[in-house]
């Protein structure tokens, strides 16, 4: 009993660093289209996020380059300055600016109103303890970026994860493939996809891992992207007079897609209870997981490429895309 409350402990608390969970079918529920193109476009974020990056990019700068000469500054010195903007929605500025402030169109949800309302303790606990509907961290409010609407959430995978996968495959040089599993083992653990913590184990999330990874060799540009030269997008800044300037607006639309939409790469969950609760809860509302299935495909071509040092050759989709459909995640022999 002891040990189940101390792992109900480091699991919830972990957890809650990336907890909140996204629910693109709700705002669906009353029958209602999906968002028009004229409607994304007057409630498009991502020129207001990019204008508000720059600003919070300057202050970054003009502190490093007080300090140092970035000619002598070592490359993670830059990124652990950079994570001050880019970091969760408590460390990160930019997170912290998006959710917290009234700047940002954003789509709230109520967890009662929501595609979680039925969960319990038993389907994952962080959705369905007591007080959970209290929490604005329960579920992440929806923002649309370009023609994606995304949970707010994902910008803390972009940045976080996506850290993560990008120190260990380019400054490390551990195997992507490596990098990948690691990332799938945490979502399957602390990051949601177990009852400890939300339950959900979200594709979107391991899709916001892997293009963060991209987003942060983007930084500096000192290597090809891991999708081809010809979705080199950096560098973000360079070192010019002993001096680091921005040369490049950060376009987040360049990293936020379909994969990221959990109507569209759907998410998994921990027990079979939560899989009849969710796919309940579609059918109330006609609705079914993925939404476009044609926007999935379209995916699934993106990702295409072999994975770099994966001997079985497999696509990089297979690690951050489902074509399985809303079912119980396997813990053993998945992946």
């Amino acid at each position: 009993m002891k040990i189940s409350l101390l792992l109900l402990y480091i699991f919830g608390n972990l957890a809650q660093v990336f907890a909140a969970e996204a629910d693109h079918f709700s705002p669906l529920f009353d029958g209602v289209e999906y968002l028009s193109s004229e409607e994304k476009d007057s409630i498009d974020a991502n020129k207001l996020i990019t204008i508000n990056t720059e600003n919070f990019l300057k202050s970054v700068l003009k502190g490093l380059n007080e300090r140092q000469n970035c000619s002598d500054m070592a490359e993670k010195t830059l990124y652990k300055e950079l994570k001050k903007v880019f970091s969760n929605h408590s460390k990160g500025q930019l997170v912290k600016d998006i959710l917290y402030t009234e700047k940002y169109p954003k789509i709230s949800i109520n967890l009662a109103d929501s595609i979680y309302a039925d969960w319990s303790v038993l389907n994952g606990y962080l959705l369905g303890k007591k007080g959970a509907a209290n929490s604005p961290l329960a579920l992440s409010p929806l923002i649309v970026v370009s023609d994606v609407t995304v949970g707010i959430d994902k910008f803390e995978h972009l940045f976080g994860m996506g850290y993560q996968y990008f120190d260990r495959a380019y400054l490390r040089g551990h195997s992507l493939k490596k990098v990948l599993k690691r990332g799938i083992f945490f979502e399957k653990t602390i990051l949601g996809g177990n009852i400890l913590a939300t339950g959900v184990f979200s594709y979107g999330d391991l899709a916001a891992n892997f293009n963060g990874m991209r987003f942060w060799n983007h930084m500096l540009q000192k290597r090809d992207d891991v999708l081809g030269p010809e979705y080199n997008i950096g560098p973000y800044l360079e070192c010019r007079n002993e001096k680091w300037v921005q040369v490049k607006p950060i376009d987040f639309s360049h990293y936020m897609d379909y994969s990221m939409d959990e109507s569209i790469n759907c998410s998994k969950f921990a027990s079979k209870g939560a899989v009849k609760k969710y796919i309940s809860k579609l059918a109330e509302n006609n609705l079914e997981c993925p939404l476009r299935p044609n926007f999935l495909e379209d995916m699934f071509k993106k990702y295409s490429r072999p994975t770099p040092g994966d001997k079985k050759m497999r696509p990089l989709s297979h690690w951050i895309l489902n074509r399985e459909g809303v079912e119980k995640v396997s813990y053993l022999n998945e992946f």
